[in-house]
């Protein structure tokens, strides 16, 4: 829909953010959005001109970026008179290659994200300094310098981020002309930093709640950017973690979705350390399930397993980063354990949590995989009790150690990508089909396209269609599944809960 089929600016304020990659920038996209919430903004519909158009991007995979960058340049042609800032991992990586895409004003990194309201205000005061007197500011910024007061460092309430210092073209200290080319504000992490939380908030239209209870990654990785643009591990406070609860509790969530960059790290940053395993130990019984975001396949300890399985609100979900099945290459890559650690692995999980989903990351293609490389990975994984695959083909991430090896020729990369995708397809598909019959708790998240049907997400991570009021939404349903449609189980209601 093009700006001149839209409805007109209205008196609010209005943003609309565009969200890439993992959950935890999901996290900070709804933290950001509730800090414009708090400050009388509202998201702007499909049919509205928003007044701040932001970015929060990926950089984990060279596809990542160019999807960030196309994205950029489409919203600068749909809404050439909005402010387009850009934030997240790419931002933090190159904002200099960011800050030239056309139409971006402003670009902060990870650090500056719970800065967000102070960074548009200095912005807004800086441009109100070049106005004529009395002009009036841009449109619906001003109330940003009035009540209420903007968080400083020193505030509980700041999202990740709060301190970050400026770089490249920094604010200038007084009146004056602006710099022709867009702000920067991208600071970089220090060691000891603390993790400062999103406040818990609702957010409309959402049963499941995400979070983060962890950032940051101190691995090394030999292909991974993640520990540069996400700063070294840092993790919520446990007694933190269990106020969180008790708020989500209140605000009516079934389930929470507990997310952190390298969640299996979490509490080894805290004096005396602790662990993943000691936080579930304390995570009593709540009114709504728990599911975990991806674990290290290194940080999944037999400790952590057992805390696991006495836990009654736990989703029997695991996702595990493979990357390779072939010990070579994951020594070049740098990852801590071998194909068989793993495969011991993922078959005592399967052996703890019957019927668990469980999900992979492989990585194909990285610089000196040989064919019978490859092919010890595609056995391993055909040889486990995988619920799906998320493939990525490598690519060569600027500033980490294996940027400068060389590459694997591209249709070869291609050509094993998609033989480990039909792999996935097939692990699905077959999970998909031993599940029928089976009574599963589905929890509702709203009608089906088909009337009269809901849809939800079942506890070991399948999408599910029933027949159902709409009164069942948001509620924990156990539903027996009876076939399969595509990717999705179609099931009737076994027992209201």
């Amino acid at each position: 829909m093009t700006t001149e089929n839209r409805k007109p600016k209205t008196e609010n304020r209005l943003f609309h953010i565009i969200t890439f990659g993992c959950k935890v920038n999901q996290c900070d996209s709804a933290g950001m959005a509730r800090e414009l919430s708090l400050r009388g903004w509202r998201a702007a519909t499909p049919e509205e001109i928003p007044d701040l158009v932001l970015v929060n991007t990926c950089t984990v995979t060279a596809r990542a970026d160019q999807q960030a960058r196309q994205s950029v340049r489409r919203l600068a042609r749909e809404y050439p008179e909005t402010p387009l800032w850009v934030t997240g991992c790419y931002a933090q990586r190159a904002p200099a290659e960011v800050a030239a895409l056309p139409g971006v004003q402003a670009v902060f990194g990870n650090r500056e994200k719970g800065r967000l309201a102070h960074l548009l205000s200095e912005h807004h005061r800086r441009l109100g300094a070049d106005a004529a007197p009395g002009a009036p500011g841009p449109p619906g910024w001003t109330d940003f310098l009035a009540p209420p007061a903007l968080p400083d460092s020193s505030s509980p309430l700041g999202g990740e981020g709060r301190g970050g210092g400026e770089t490249g073209n920094s604010l200038p200290s007084g009146p004056g002309p602006l710099p022709a080319e867009p702000r920067r504000w991208v600071g970089n992490f220090i060691s000891g930093e603390p993790f400062r939380p999103w406040p818990v908030h609702a957010v409309p239209g959402h049963t499941r709640a995400w979070l983060k209870i962890q950032e940051g990654c101190s691995h090394h990785c030999r292909y991974c950017i993640v520990p540069r643009v996400r700063g070294p591990r840092r993790s919520l406070d446990p007694a933190a973690v269990v106020t969180a609860f008790q708020e989500l509790a209140g605000l009516g969530y079934q389930e929470v979705v507990l997310t952190g960059v390298d969640l299996g790290q979490y509490g080894l940053d805290h004096e005396p350390p602790s662990s993943l395993a000691a936080l579930v130990r304390q995570l009593t019984k709540k009114p709504f399930r728990v599911r975990l975001s991806s674990l290290e396949p290194q940080m999944v300890t037999v400790e952590l397993l057992d805390a696991l399985a006495a836990w009654p609100d736990f989703c029997p979900h695991f996702h595990l980063p493979l990357q390779s099945g072939a010990a070579p290459v994951l020594a070049a890559m740098g990852r801590p354990y071998g194909p068989g650690e793993f495969r011991d692995l993922v078959r005592e999980i399967s052996r703890r949590f019957p019927g668990a989903g469980l999900g992979l990351d492989v990585l194909v293609g990285f610089p000196g995989e040989s064919a019978e490389d490859f092919e010890a990975t595609r056995s391993l994984v055909d040889g486990l009790p995988v619920t799906y695959l998320h493939v990525f083909p490598y690519s060569p991430r600027p500033g980490t150690p294996a940027a400068d090896l060389p590459p694997l020729p591209s249709n070869v990369v291609q050509e094993r990508a998609r033989i480990m995708r039909e792999l996935g397809q097939a692990k699905k598909t077959q999970f998909l089909e031993a599940q029928l019959g089976q009574v599963r708790e589905v929890l509702v998240e709203g009608p089906a396209q088909r009337p009269g049907w809901l849809k939800g997400l079942s506890d070991h991570y399948l999408r599910v269609t029933f027949p159902g009021p709409p009164a069942w939404h948001n509620c924990l349903i156990k539903v027996r599944f009876l076939a399969r449609l595509g990717e999705v189980v179609l099931g009737e209601v076994v027992a209201e809960t």
